[in-house]
């Protein structure tokens, strides 16, 4: 046993590139399970405080902020990764201000556009497209989060570039969950419209972090010193093929929530929310390597060591499935247990989140091959991926959910999460010359 160790250690030793995403993705991990527990917690207080109907009404408003600021943000989040990854490994300091300078413009200026076209249009939106009472009060409130969370979600990618891994999980799944779960536990919060007022001021303490963490972590510029703008062409050149994958990663996740809204009620909302983000704590393992890896894979392309690349490949499948396959497990077993959790009428959406966790778990157990594709150039191949699954998702969501509600919601969302993700794992063998999924071989 011991020399089994102490071979195990050697290993480790001679290989530098596995034991940097080892250890950032432990990190990384250890902080994304504390987070992902206070999110679970956090829905847990909402579903019970509010109920089904009141709970829905928030869930809702909640994925149409988080869809629209993803699609505000330009697809700047990777692209913003790799440039920082790269400009850190060179020690350009005037780079990394440029760039960041640039991105939260181009981010939070379409997201405060998409805030100011919402709150002109709410009376339109819930009189003919989220025809649910009550509604109209909660909708105003929650895109007014919209720039908050374009904002500091960029903080998030441009700290992860940084390898501020521990700063960037924080700021993007721990600071919102935590200010929610003291302000619902604090007061008498017992409609919809009073959790959307402390979901903004989460997100308000999020941007502020993260520009402290991001302040702290690039040193300042030099008084008087006009810094050169980073290149707009390149930059563009970059997001452009991401801000698609980017549109369509939402599809894939939340358009089946949505057209919920359109057809169901807001307890159905409800009911396929709390079990959907239930299902997608398997992928937190997923997260927590990609925060790691993925400046690991930019860096290793760039130097052209593909045999190191693909090592760090294999072993992040590795050590994501020793934290999915138990997760599935448990979430298969117990599911009318997990489900009410929620409260009783919760149980519903049992076979719903059994449904859900099968999906998330193919999509997770490949491997980081969504992050491999965008942090190797390979934007446009990862763009059609995506853009297959997300017509599967939405295409089943609008055949199956009007007759089969939680169940066809489910179907849908899972099919679209799989296949995209399955079409990259052969992405990546035709492109980089690996298969995610022989993790049996020897690296």
């Amino acid at each position: 046993m011991v020399n089994r160790f102490g071979c195990l250690k050697r290993w480790i030793e001679d290989n530098p590139h596995f034991r940097e995403v080892l250890f950032g993705s432990s990190l990384g991990l250890f902080v994304k399970v504390l987070t992902a527990i206070l999110a679970f917690l956090m829905n847990i207080v909402i579903a019970r405080k509010l109920g089904p109907a009141e709970a829905g009404l928030f869930f809702l408003g909640f994925t149409l902020v988080v869809l629209l600021a993803s699609v505000g943000r330009m697809g700047l989040d990777n692209s913003v990764m790799r440039f920082v990854a790269r400009a850190r490994v060179a020690g350009d300091t005037v780079k990394l201000h440029g760039l960041y300078r640039k991105a939260l413009l181009w981010g939070g200026g379409l997201c405060l556009l998409f805030m100011l076209v919402l709150l002109a249009s709410n009376q339109l939106l819930v009189n003919f497209v989220f025809e649910q009472p009550g509604f109209g009060a909660v909708l105003p409130i929650m895109v007014m989060a919209l720039p908050l969370v374009g904002l500091y979600t960029l903080h998030v990618f441009a700290l992860l570039g940084l390898k501020k891994i521990i700063a960037g999980v924080m700021v993007l799944t721990g600071i919102v969950p935590l200010t929610m779960l003291a302000g619902l536990l604090i007061f008498p919060v017992t409609r919809a419209q009073e959790v959307a007022w402390i979901y903004l001021v989460g997100c308000t303490l999020a941007l502020v972090i993260g520009v402290f963490f991001w302040h702290r972590a690039v040193p300042g510029k030099e008084q008087g010193v006009k810094l050169p703008a980073f290149p707009s062409d390149l930059l563009y050149a970059s997001c452009m093929p991401l801000w698609g994958v980017v549109i369509l990663g939402q599809v894939i996740q939340w358009s089946s929530q949505l057209l919920m809204g359109v057809w169901g009620s807001v307890e159905d909302v409800a009911l396929f929310a709390v079990a959907q983000r239930t299902a997608m704590l398997i992928g937190f393992a997923l997260f927590a390597v990609n925060a790691s890896a993925g400046p690991k894979f930019a860096a290793l392309y760039s130097q052209g060591n593909m045999v190191g690349l693909e090592r760090v490949a294999l072993w992040s499948v590795r050590l994501i499935l020793l934290v999915a396959v138990p997760s599935l497990i448990f979430m298969m077993v117990f599911p009318q247990w997990l489900m009410g959790l929620f409260g009783p009428q919760f149980r519903a959406a049992s076979t719903a989140l059994m449904i859900l966790a099968v999906g998330q778990f193919i999509g997770t157990a490949v491997g980081s091959v969504g992050s491999l594709l965008s942090m190797t150039g390979h934007e446009r191949q990862l763009r059609w991926n995506v853009f297959i699954g997300a017509v599967l998702g939405v295409g089943l969501g609008v055949l199956l959910i009007p007759g089969y509600g939680l169940i066809g919601a489910a179907i849908a969302t899972s099919v679209a999460v799989a296949s995209k993700n399955l079409l990259c794992v052969y992405q990546v063998n035709q492109l980089l010359g690996f298969n995610t999924l022989a993790i049996w071989r020897k690296i």
